[in-house]
C-alpha cells in the first residue's frame, strides 16, 4: 500500500489550463465524461465477459503506466472533460489506483468514479475515499452464492458483500450493477431488487451485450422491459420512475422503491439506446481512444505520447478522432454485432 499520506492529497497537484472551447463529436454533442481503463487483468471469470471461444484473453502491446494515465487524462479534462470513470478489467489489481486516483481528482473537482468487482474492495476503500475517489460501481449478479460462482468462476460473494459495506461507510457512493443474462442469473432480479430495498441501495440491471467470444445470443437476452416487469411482479409495490438528474450520472432509468430509499434502475444498451445524448469517450489500459462502446476504430494516443507529442498535439488528434464519431452504435442501424474486441479490453 501507499505510504505517506500526503502523496495523497488531492489538493497539492495542479489543474491543467483548460482550453476555451470544450470537446464536442462531429454532431456536436458535447463530450464531458471519460471511462479509463487502467488494466485488462482481472481476478474474475464472469461469462459475459470472458471469452467462452478460442478468442485469447490478452493483446499484445503496452499498457499505460501511472504518469502516462493521468497525463492522458489531464489532455481529456482540459478539453472539458468533467468526470472521470476508472474501469479495467479489475482496477483495483494495480497497486497504484490509490495514486492515479490522487492524480486525476482534483483536475475534476474530485469527480472520479470507479467500477469494481469489489473483491479487493474491503480493504482498500478507505485509502481510495482518502485518495480523492468520490464514487463507486460494484459489479454484483447474483445474491446467491452458487448462482455467484457459477457466473464469476469464484466463490466470493461474501467478499464482495463486504467490500459494498467497507465503501458506504468510508462515504464513498455506492451503486451495484448486474448484467442480466436469461438462463444464468435472471431468477436473481427480484432478490437483488429486494436488497436494493432492504438496504437503501441502488441496483441497475444492465442488458447483456455482444463482445468478441462471450456467446452473446438472443436466447440469453433480456430486454429492460422483462426486467422491469419482473421486479414490479416481484416487490408487489409500485415503481415511480424518476427524471433524468443529467448524462453525466450515467444512462440508467431509475426507479424508486416505495417505502424505502432504494433505487432500481435498467440500462437498455441495445433494445432501446441513449446513441442520441452520448456524451463520453473511452480510453483503453493500451492508450487507444475509442469513441464508441461498440466502436472498432480505435486511434492510438499513447505511441505519440512515448514520442514527446505536444499537449497541443494531442488535443489535435482527440478533436479529429471525436469528429468522426458515429451517430448511433452498428446495431441500432440493423448492422450484425461483429465486435473485434473483448469487454476486457474495451474498459466496459
Amino acid at each position: 500500500m501507499l505510504s505517506p499520506q500526503s502523496s495523497l492529497t488531492p489538493s497539492l497537484q495542479p489543474r491543467m489550463l483548460r482550453v476555451k472551447e470544450g470537446l464536442k463529436d462531429g454532431l456536436e454533442r458535447e463530450i464531458t465524461y471519460l471511462r479509463l481503463s487502467v488494466t485488462e487483468q482481472c481476478n474474475l471469470a464472469c461469462v459475459y465477459c470472458k471469452p467462452r471461444t478460442g478468442v485469447p484473453e490478452r493483446t499484445p502491446g503496452p499498457t499505460m503506466d501511472r504518469h502516462e494515465v493521468i497525463h492522458l487524462a489531464k489532455v481529456f479534462t482540459s478539453l472539458g472533460i468533467r468526470k472521470v470513470r476508472l474501469t479495467g478489467g479489475e482496477p483495483m489489481l494495480r497497486r497504484d489506483l490509490e495514486l492515479i486516483v490522487a492524480g486525476i481528482s482534483p483536475e475534476v473537482e474530485g469527480r472520479v468514479h470507479l467500477t469494481t468487482n469489489g473483491i479487493h474492495l474491503a480493504r482498500r476503500a478507505r485509502g481510495l475515499r482518502d485518495a480523492g475517489l468520490s464514487g463507486i460501481n460494484v459489479s454484483l449478479d447474483a445474491a446467491d452464492r452458487a448462482t455467484f460462482q457459477r457466473l464469476t468462476g469464484k466463490d466470493a460473494l461474501g467478499r464482495v458483500l463486504a467490500g459494498i459495506e467497507a465503501a458506504r461507510a468510508a462515504g464513498l457512493k455506492a451503486k451495484l450493477n448486474t448484467v442480466v443474462l436469461k438462463g444464468w442469473n435472471d431468477d436473481q432480479i427480484v432478490p437483488l431488487a429486494r436488497l436494493a430495498r432492504t438496504e437503501g441501495l441502488q441496483v441497475r440491471f444492465i442488458e447483456f451485450m455482444p463482445y468478441q467470444g462471450n456467446g452473446w445470443g438472443q436466447a440469453q437476452f433480456m430486454p429492460a422491459a422483462e426486467i422491469l416487469a419482473q421486479i414490479q411482479e416481484g416487490l408487489g409495490d409500485p415503481l415511480e420512475e424518476e427524471p433524468p438528474v443529467g448524462l453525466e450520472e450515467g444512462p440508467a432509468r431509475l426507479f424508486k422503491i416505495a417505502g424505502s430509499t432504494g433505487k432500481v434502475g435498467v440500462i437498455s444498451t441495445l433494445s432501446a439506446d441513449f446513441c442520441e445524448h452520448c456524451n463520453r469517450v473511452r480510453l483503453t489500459s493500451r492508450g487507444a481512444l475509442r469513441t464508441c462502446l461498440f466502436g472498432d476504430r480505435p486511434v492510438d494516443l499513447l505511441e505519440p505520447l512515448r514520442n514527446h507529442a505536444s499537449h497541443e498535439d494531442l488535443v489535435r488528434l482527440i478533436r479529429e478522432t471525436l469528429r468522426e464519431k458515429q451517430d448511433c452504435h452498428p446495431m441500432r442501424r440493423g448492422e450484425p454485432a461483429q465486435p473485434g474486441t473483448g469487454m476486457w479490453q474495451v474498459g466496459g
